[in-house]
């Protein structure tokens, strides 16, 4: 499976109907998050840990999150449709 790599990456996926992400951690496990693309352009997360939200730009992406450094270490996955329970 080949990781997303920056926003641009990102923004394709998501418009190809891609919404389900995992960003892998350290220790083997991962944080599954649902992205979306607002009508306003920003990026609206569903960190499925907590199920909080937020509303980002791509921007905010790396600096208020840990997507941003996920993407920088290839480390944002797109999770199949087929795999999600």
């Amino acid at each position: 499976m080949k990781s997303i790599k920056n926003t641009a990456e990102l923004r394709k996926a998501i418009m190809n109907g891609q919404h389900s992400f995992a960003l892998a951690l350290k220790c083997g496990m991962y944080s599954r998050k649902t992205i979306e693309i607002r009508s306003n352009g920003r990026f609206r997360v569903t960190n499925h840990i907590d199920n909080s939200k937020q509303s980002l730009t791509g921007r905010q992406l790396y600096t208020q999150s840990n997507i941003g450094k996920g993407m920088e270490m290839g480390a944002l996955f797109p999770i199949p449709a087929s795999s999600i329970t």
